[in-house]
């Protein structure tokens, strides 16, 4: 094996404060390192791919298949809430297998590129921006001196000329020109899901209707400027398609093989190109492809017009960022809405007999518990079929983490940063339990009513219903 990627993951405990098992859902595929895989087999390298969290793999347990599969380079990927775990496999990796290449790239190295510094005497190279193409840069620069790694870190010179990289020489970080963003995204391969243990992966029942559900980015990017997203750090704001005619071959490709019968878009703003969506839209009718599917938009970018498009095409589920149910905290954090632009989006949806799932945000820069209230009620107020109230974090690389302290207080214990704890604490709350206990009462509030109870049991149709609405109950149970 010529390179191992290892996606460094919370336990579910660590992610929702609460123990799910792989039968209830939450489990979800590392689909960034899916696409680089891809990416580097397509080139000729072999790849492979360990997701410690599926199983619950120890430490010891990553080191013997490191010892078993003896890759020439390992990387990981990691995320603000994952980089001290990210840290742990690396240490014990360095430890044991002191002569292999470690590398090391992800989100968080892109937008805090300082955690190099912090990690310098455990991985060799940090790779920062997009990483197909550096990696494949990257993989055959290491070809070249025969995978030693002494002769590697010896080649300074030649390491700087590989756009997107950092790397430690003569007790220094030095970091290369940022590599352009992939302009056309078709040159990219669909992710090497046959890598990963795909029937291991099932969504939380509020994510599916039906399953198997498989997942699938098409863009890159978003134009919008919120003051909480992270996203232009890695992506930038120009957003990046893949052409309609990839994604239907890859929506063909899930339903062939994995027997997919809904497609869980993750992309930020699926509807932000009309001329796309539509398009997009005419071919899965065209194909009479048989699947549902659920998308991310932004309130402002739906029309009537697209919207019945969309519900023709199969789309069952959007899920918008409605964040707060106040015009002043909405103008904080720049989300470009209105209370009234929401109210309209998410009518026109529900015109189209589209299912509405609402993200709300709880201890937002400005809120006061008054304020959350007007949230939570605005949640009720729009009746959304399914509402999740995280706890806003503010995390590195963002205009709301640069301001956060004009607002609040905030920990920078980056393990923290998982949205279900409060790491910031807006001045008009007294702790952390009250922003805490905010988010608990929000989602008592909202999940008990007996309207909505009773809605929900009107729209049990099938066994699979049945199963999903147990699940859902199990995990609530929990909470």
């Amino acid at each position: 094996m010529d390179l191992l990627l290892i996606y460094p993951s919370l336990s579910k405990k660590e992610s929702y404060e609460i123990e799910v098992t792989e039968k209830e859902g939450g489990f979800l595929p590392p689909l960034g390192l899916a696409t680089l895989a891809a990416y580097l087999i397509e080139k000729g390298f072999s790849v492979g791919i360990l997701d410690p969290q599926i199983g619950n793999i120890s430490l010891e347990q990553i080191s013997q298949y490191v010892k078993e599969n003896n890759p020439k380079v390992i990387g990981l990927s990691t995320l603000t809430s994952t980089f001290e775990k990210a840290k742990e496999i690396g240490k014990k990796l360095k430890s044991d297998f002191p002569d292999k290449l470690m590398i090391i790239g992800g989100h968080h190295i892109t937008i805090f590129p300082e955690s190099a510094v912090k990690a310098h005497e455990i991985f060799d190279i940090f790779i920062y921006g997009e990483g197909e193409l550096t990696a494949h840069e990257l993989m055959e620069f290491f070809k070249a001196k025969n995978y030693d790694k002494n002769m590697i870190l010896n080649s300074a010179e030649d390491l700087k000329k590989i756009n997107g990289i950092m790397f430690k020489h003569a007790n220094k970080i030095l970091k290369t020109k940022p590599r352009e963003f992939i302009q056309n995204l078709d040159i990219l391969p669909m992710p090497a899901r046959h890598l990963l243990p795909m029937e291991k992966y099932i969504p939380l029942p509020i994510e599916y209707k039906r399953l198997p559900t498989l997942q699938m980015m098409v863009s890159r990017g978003c134009p919008f400027n919120c003051t909480y997203c992270s996203t232009h750090g890695t992506f930038g704001y120009k957003i990046r398609f893949r052409s309609p005619e990839k994604v239907i071959e890859e929506i063909k490709h899930v339903i062939e093989k994995y027997g997919a019968r809904q497609i869980s878009f993750w992309d930020d703003v699926l509807t932000i190109n009309k001329e796309w969506i539509t398009k997009l839209c005419d071919l899965m009718i065209k194909e009479k492809l048989n699947i549902i599917w659920n998308c991310y938009a932004h309130p402002n970018t739906v029309t009537d017009e697209i919207l019945k498009k969309m519900k023709q095409a199969g789309c069952f589920c959007i899920w918008y960022g409605i964040e707060a149910g106040d015009d002043s905290l909405l103008k904080i954090i720049n989300k470009g809405t209105t209370v009234e632009s929401i109210k309209k989006a998410v009518q026109l949806t529900k015109k189209n007999k589209i299912e509405v799932r609402g993200l709300f945000m709880v201890g937002l820069p400005g809120e006061t518990p008054k304020l959350a209230q007007k949230t939570i009620d605005f949640a009720k107020e729009l009746d959304v079929d399914y509402a999740q109230f995280s706890i806003t974090t503010p995390h590195i690389g963002t205009k709301l983490y640069e301001d956060a302290e004009k607002y609040g207080t905030l920990k920078k214990d980056f393990s923290k940063y998982t949205q279900h704890e409060a790491i910031f604490v807006p001045f008009g709350y007294k702790s952390k339990e009250e922003v805490e206990a905010m988010s608990k009462k929000a989602y008592k509030e909202f999940y008990q009513r007996p309207s909505y109870i009773l809605k929900h049991m009107l729209k049990v149709r099938n066994l699979d219903d049945i199963k999903r609405y147990l699940k859902a109950f199990r995990i609530a149970a929990k909470i």
